[in-house]
């Protein structure tokens, strides 16, 4: 079943990348709404996106999609990120992540995963065109600053973040 699913999947991708519509983006690019994407440990998939209008066009998307400095594992703009300092000195970056900053201690741009981030209370910004991070106030962060209960009710959100307007 899987197999018959990925094979539909693969031929919708081809006639799409045939007789698809192209659209003129903000960025310059002339490209169809959705790329395929292929991750660093062989996970690939159709990347769409889904406003007319934007900035930026599909393969920029692509271009500005990094990899988590810990997991590996693909971070695409809109997502929300962590940022760690390794704890190890001999630490490597993997190829394809991002440092938000070098002083005083390199700041590892993460991801929020399960399986990655400690809690989502460490989610301190979410990765954004045209590549980089947009800080907002963590739960953590708001916890400390408060003596009440914090709630955050979708951690994915931008909209509902705070922003730090960092310099």
């Amino acid at each position: 079943m899987n197999k018959i699913r990925r094979s539909w999947y693969s031929l919708i991708g081809f006639l799409y990348e045939v007789f698809g519509q192209n659209f003129k983006w903000g960025c310059g690019h002339v490209t169809k709404k959705k790329t395929f994407v292929t991750s660093p440990d062989g996970d690939s998939w159709w990347f769409h996106i889904r406003a007319k209008g934007d900035d930026y066009c599909s393969e920029c998307f692509k271009e500005a999609m990094i990899v988590c400095a810990w997991c590996e594992k693909l971070i695409a703009p809109g997502d929300p990120v962590t940022l760690y300092t390794p704890r190890d000195p001999d630490f490597r970056l993997p190829e394809g992540a991002a440092i938000y900053k070098e002083k005083p201690r390199p700041q590892m741009v993460g991801c929020l995963r399960w399986d990655c981030a400690d809690t989502g209370a460490d989610r301190t910004g979410f990765w954004v065109m045209p590549g980089k991070v947009e800080r907002v106030v963590s739960p953590m962060e708001m916890a400390m600053a408060s003596n009440d209960v914090v709630i955050v009710s979708d951690l994915s959100n931008i909209n509902e973040a705070i922003p730090i307007h960092d310099e």
